[in-house]
């Protein structure tokens, strides 16, 4: 989609969630149903975390 860029996530199939990385700059307003277009996961639940560390932690466990 045009100025539309996906940010860093994580894809969880076992419970069919998304989980979107924003640091805690970005401002703009989010649209998680176009990231979840973008994906090609609409029936996903999409979600936001602002915490770098913890989503690594979550990166690392390889939620799948």
């Amino acid at each position: 989609m045009k100025g539309t860029k996906t940010p860093p996530h994580i894809i969880i199939k076992s419970t069919k969630e998304v989980i979107f990385y924003l640091s805690k700059e970005y401002s703009s307003k989010t649209d998680i149903k176009l990231w979840m277009q973008d994906l090609n996961l609409t029936d996903y639940k999409g979600m936001t975390i602002k915490s770098k560390c913890i989503f690594n932690r979550l990166k690392d466990h390889k939620c799948d």
